[in-house]
């Protein structure tokens, strides 16, 4: 009987990296000294973790962190590709569990929102995203003082000032890429980036909102479009997005197959995947998950006064807070619909001094800036010092004279 192909060797830093290990003064444990702007490899069952809050760029981070780790491996250890496993770890999910399972050889690349505390004991390298880059050298040095390997701090400032080839130069250099590699990077993610922002299940909010049905789409973002969306053509995006060499490379190894997606959640592209799940959207009003919301008995124009009795009904019940639940009972009205019509109730019982209406101060026990339920966005009810019932702009804390106007027909 064969012995079967050798077990690949565990991954050791490249030479040219030109890292040692130094004891450390305080804790005598023995830790990585490296270049500056340097990255550690994920060495003897280390991992990687790409953190970062909702909507800091934390998804092009975890897909620069996966494809330029390849890039390393495949030059320095390509039997060890794989057994790269990308995966997207949420809060309440058995992470530590996750991180021991399997071939000690394997490197886990994981996508995450949740503290980095909860990591520490794993010993993984840390990949994480701040808003300036005055607060990330802040947050690496704070995640360093508390035991992290941090590798890169991506932010927001330098992203938007230097853009796709920034940050492909910078992880160029922190994994000793050549050239050819870091061009490639650009030309990819050059790309992907588009998709990223005009497809799939986590595009840009302004551009699904353009997409959304009227009755669904969110009132604060009409006036906002995509700024570039709608001047692309998705289709060739996509195909010249798998057009690429880095594409073609990652295609050819199947569990490196989630970062040639626009994100996780997405399918398998083909060509036509971007523009068929825009259409979607259009026709079927897709939530943030995909699932088609209900059209057939979505009204439009004026609000009847069965639709304002449940209204009332509704607000009593569950209080300004909850549009959802009230468009749950009116089934006849989405969300938004909700939200505006509410809006433009409140201010029609602040105009007339109405704080006499009994379903009004049912639902107002409490003054809106002191926890009270009646808050819209940046307005809520409260009551002033006379015990008038008066809108208040909570970003500023002042009064807001108001005029009722006649609600549209998109109410």
């Amino acid at each position: 009987m064969g012995m079967g192909p050798p077990m690949p060797q565990r991954l050791r830093p490249s030479r040219n990296i030109d890292i040692d290990r130094i004891e450390h003064p305080d804790d005598g444990l023995l830790h990585e000294k490296r270049p500056p702007g340097k990255f550690p490899v994920a060495i003897e069952g280390k991992h990687i973790i790409a953190h970062g809050k909702p909507r800091t760029a934390s998804t092009l981070l975890f897909n620069m962190v996966g494809v330029s780790n390849f890039l390393y491996l495949m030059r320095h250890e390509p039997n060890l590709v794989s057994y790269i496993e990308p995966k997207y770890i949420k809060d309440g999910q058995p992470y530590g569990e996750y991180l021991r399972e399997g071939p000690a050889e394997t490197t886990k690349i994981y996508k995450t929102h949740i503290d980095l505390e909860k990591f520490l004991r794993y010993d993984a390298v840390i990949f994480t995203t701040a808003t300036t880059s005055k607060e990330a050298a802040a947050i690496k040095s704070s995640l360093e003082k508390q035991g992290h390997d941090v590798a890169y701090v991506q932010d927001m400032e330098s992203l938007k000032g230097g853009g796709i080839p920034r940050i492909a130069h910078d992880f160029a250099f922190g994994y000793d890429l050549p050239k050819d590699d870091e061009e490639e990077m650009v030309e990819y993610f050059s790309k992907w980036e588009i998709l990223r922002q005009c497809c799939g299940e986590q595009m840009s909010k302004y551009w699904k909102n353009d997409l959304t049905p009227e009755v669904y789409k969110k009132v604060a973002l009409k006036d906002h479009p995509h700024p570039f969306c709608a001047d692309h053509d998705i289709d060739e995006i996509e195909k010249g997005f798998m057009e690429t060499k880095l594409y073609s490379k990652l295609d050819a190894y199947p569990n490196m197959r989630p970062f040639n997606k626009p994100s996780l959640r997405d399918g398998e592209l083909n060509g036509t995947y971007c523009s068929s799940y825009n259409e979607r959207i259009k026709t079927q009003a897709l939530n943030f998950y995909g699932q088609p919301l209900p059209m057939e008995n979505i009204r439009t124009g004026n609000w009847t006064e069965e639709e304002h009795s449940i209204f009332l009904e509704g607000l009593k019940r569950h209080g300004s807070s909850k549009p959802s639940k009230i468009a749950k009972m009116l089934e006849t009205r989405t969300v938004m619909q909700v939200y505006t019509h509410m809006k433009d109730y409140i201010q029609q019982q602040v105009q007339s001094g109405n704080d006499d209406d009994d379903e009004l101060v049912k639902v107002m026990q409490r003054p809106a800036l002191e926890g009270g339920d009646l808050a819209i966005g940046d307005l809520a009810l409260a009551y002033d010092e006379t015990g008038k019932l008066i809108l208040v702009d909570k970003t500023s804390m002042s009064e807001i004279q108001v005029e009722v106007q006649k609600p549209s027909d998109d109410t």
